[in-house]
């Protein structure tokens, strides 16, 4: 460095001179790794506690705990089990924020519409017919899609598990089969447009009419055979009488095993209180009812997640005319309690098993908006909890006590098909009897003496 003469003004009592240093090495640059953004398990987890929430008829988000590359577009679902078809073309995905309301461009909406949500890894995650419960179970429509072209040019496809059929055809599907009709109804108005754009539209036409027409040809041919059927038997007297006592005990039998159907929920408050449920379920299932409870379905709740099972269960439950048992117990009303005072989820992560807290974000809305009565019952045993004790919104349905209130209580599980009073009461006291073991050896664990019991010379005689 070069010196010279500092001037005088520098050295003057007012100004002090200072040395600015730094290091030749630049600072150390930093990095952020997320050891999880790669990890398929970890994004499985993920996408297992986000759900879809419908807002209103048109607007809907996606809740989950934290940010997710997504893309959602319609689908539509078909009754019998086959894959829910996205309707890409003519909608196109749709890039999804968590938290943020979604729109999709629907002038109406349609039970058999679907939303598919997948991730960045173009991998299904999420399906949720969200109209399914606001209008009702899926129907067996069929799917116009129109395609508009230059010079007014257009063309229509019937939306089917092996592709767009174009209308008419002479393939051998039933939408080609009823090619002519469909296109009748279409242009008498007899066909719902959920969608339109200057490209095409989406027409759900209903098909019920048709099948009535094949239900009809069926029922006149039943009747035919039941005409010859009877003619035989006159002819021979005798043997009709077996016969038809056969037939009477085939039909019994046939009605109690497509008894009522019975999803029982519960809150897993510890180990004692399970086998206690484990004894009643088992005890429903001896009478005309088919019981789900998550103890016997842990491993298909472990694969699909505690909330995609208590919703594929409450909709096949409530669509076969079945009734939802919400069993009472001190944690269950905890869980209740909190949700109607915060308005979310209680806090701490789902368990695996866990389909009571799963079950609340379904549940809630039809007490809140007056679905519950004829789906629901609820239900606490004697000694552990008063139906009192249950928060006053779900005692808008009957809440028995158990097992004194057995009889009322299997009367509401078996209706609109409950037996007589006398058979009634025969059954209680069959449930009763199953379920006391397990009463006593819950509220007298082993080991502990019960009242009356074990205490020595003149116990319960106040000696």
């Amino acid at each position: 460095m070069m010196m010279g003469v500092i001037p005088a003004f520098l050295v003057s009592p007012f100004f002090k001179p200072f040395i600015e240093v730094w290091p030749l090495e630049p600072d150390s640059v930093r990095t952020n790794i997320c050891p999880f953004r790669e990890d398929p398990r970890a994004h499985q987890n993920l996408w297992r506690a986000a759900r879809l929430r419908l807002l209103t008829l048109q607007s809907w988000l996606l809740d989950a705990p934290c940010s997710l590359p997504a893309e959602a577009a319609l689908c539509w679902q078909a009754p019998g089990g086959d894959p829910c078809q996205p309707l890409v073309p003519p909608l196109s995905w749709e890039n999804v924020t968590v938290d943020k309301v979604l729109e999709f461009p629907l002038l109406k909406v349609h039970p058999n519409l679907c939303v598919q949500q997948v991730n960045s890894w173009e991998k299904l995650q999420l399906q949720e017919c969200l109209w399914a419960d606001s209008l009702g179970p899926l129907k067996d429509d069929v799917l116009l899609l129109e395609t508009r072209g230059p010079q007014d040019n257009r063309s229509l496809c019937a939306l089917e598990p092996s592709g767009c059929t174009s209308l008419p055809s002479k393939a051998s599907t039933r939408a080609a089969r009823l090619g002519e009709y469909l296109l009748q109804d279409l242009q008498s108005g007899q066909c719902l447009q959920l969608w339109d754009d200057d490209l095409g539209a989406l027409w759900a036409c209903p098909m019920d009419k048709y099948i009535h027409k094949r239900w009809a040809l069926l029922w006149l041919a039943c009747l035919l055979f039941a005409a010859a059927l009877s003619l035989i038997l006159l002819l021979k007297k005798d043997h009709a009488k077996g016969w038809l006592r056969l037939l009477k005990q085939d039909v019994r039998s046939g009605a109690a095993a497509r008894g009522r159907a019975a999803l029982l929920l519960y809150s897993a408050d510890d180990s004692g209180f399970e086998r206690l449920v484990g004894a009643l379920a088992s005890a429903l299932c001896q009478l005309p009812l088919r019981v789900a409870v998550d103890l016997w379905s842990r491993r298909e709740m472990s694969a699909q997640g505690p909330v995609a099972w208590f919703h594929a269960q409450r909709r096949q439950t409530l669509q076969e005319g079945g009734v939802v048992v919400l069993l009472f117990s001190p944690g269950a009303v905890a869980l209740c309690s909190e949700w109607l005072q915060e308005g979310v989820s209680a806090p701490g992560a789902h368990g695996p098993h866990d389909a009571f807290r799963a079950s609340l974000s379904c549940v809630l809305p039809d007490f809140l908006q007056g679905r519950a009565p004829g789906r629901y019952v609820g239900a606490c045993f004697d000694r552990l909890l008063h139906p009192d004790s249950v928060p006053a919104l779900f005692r808008t349905v009957p809440v028995f006590s158990l097992p004194s209130q057995l009889p009322d209580f299997l009367g509401a599980l078996q209706q609109p098909r409950a037996p007589r009073p006398g058979r009634l009461q025969e059954r209680a006291e069959q449930v009763s009897r199953a379920l006391q073991p397990a009463l006593d050896s819950y509220f007298h664990p082993p080991g502990t003496p019960a009242p009356g019991r074990g205490l020595g010379p003149g116990a319960g005689d106040g000696t």
